[in-house]
């Protein structure tokens, strides 16, 4: 019988599903790096989002572990070369969230065109500023998404929906367009588009994607979304950016100051640009919640179980 342990919030969908093929499956939300180190080395497989750090440390003190689950996109919390060279196979769940992540950038998008909610805000405090919220429409923009994996064709399949031109960049999968984008380079997409959307996994390449470098070479200025990781904007350059009118208007689901566990510093800690940006009526800030959805969660157990049944069973 083969021991898999769940230290984080995921859809009892894949504990069921487990068990039906004789896996035992326990949870345990309270487990630690230090109570997960101390645990026998027993377990054939380990599901987690961000609780803890899972380092080479840790990884040795479980030479029996074959498998790594991480319900979500990014696996930066986890070895995955040390792991790998281990013989422990690290499983993410891209898939699983692709959509809510893809129709939450059109809420923000949305909310940014359509001053929806600075416009809000006016009303509860007595304001009727028609002239004032007046926005643009989807079509009068040209978007370019950075990052084609999974969420970047579903932010595009929406985009093309709505009868909007769509470029795409990826830096390791140039020929990943589809009917619904134009593949191209990263200095076209910047040339052609006023609107950015990232999409990418944090690697240390990706630090500071969006920098001060970046958005002073925009031949133009350009709304952005940023809804992949927090590291890859530079916000004290995308304040600069904001002041200047180089970038038009900010839409962040995740925040450069993010903790490995996917929480914002708290406020009374903030730097100064976090202290910045939230003061700014044309910034929208969100918890990280893009692929925060019912559905989504669901998916994430559904495509897990199913990754792990194709490697093990």
């Amino acid at each position: 019988m083969a021991n898999i342990l769940i230290v984080d919030r995921v859809h009892p969908a894949l504990a069921e599903g487990l068990r039906a093929r004789d896996f035992v499956c326990t949870t345990d939300m309270t487990c630690t790096y230090e109570s997960f180190a101390a645990r026998a080395d027993d377990l054939f497989g380990l599901v987690i989002r961000s609780r803890f750090v899972v380092d080479r440390a840790l990884l040795d003190t479980k030479p029996s572990l074959r498998f790594i689950v991480r319900i979500g996109s990014g696996v930066e919390n986890i070895d995955v070369a040390y792991a790998e060279s281990r013989g422990v196979r690290v499983i993410s769940t891209p898939e699983g969230n692709a959509n809510a992540v893809a129709e939450h950038c059109i809420g923000l998008l949305l909310g940014l065109l359509r001053h929806i909610s600075s416009a809000d805000r006016e009303v509860r405090a007595g304001e009727w500023l028609r002239e004032k919220n007046k926005g643009t429409e989807l079509q009068a923009h040209t978007y370019g998404i950075i990052g084609y994996g999974h969420t970047g064709p579903a932010f595009a399949r929406l985009l093309h929906a709505l009868g909007c031109e769509v470029y795409a960049y990826d830096r390791y999968n140039p020929n990943a367009g589809d009917e619904c984008v134009r593949m191209v380079s990263l200095e076209e997409l910047c040339a052609r588009c006023d609107v950015i959307s990232l999409h990418v996994n944090y690697i240390p390449e990706n630090l500071h994607l969006i920098s001060s470098v970046f958005i002073e070479k925009m031949p133009h200025p350009f709304l952005l979304l940023n809804s992949s990781r927090g590291l890859v904007v530079d916000c004290a350059a995308l304040v600069e950016g904001l002041r200047a009118g180089k970038v038009t208007a900010a839409a962040l689901d995740v925040l450069e100051y993010e903790s490995t566990r996917l929480k914002n510093l708290p406020k009374d800690e903030w730097p100064e640009a976090m202290t910045t940006l939230a003061t700014m009526e044309n910034v929208i800030l969100t918890p990280h919640v893009g692929g925060q959805t019912f559905d989504a969660e669901l998916r994430h157990a559904q495509v897990a179980l199913e990754k792990i049944v194709a490697l093990f069973c």
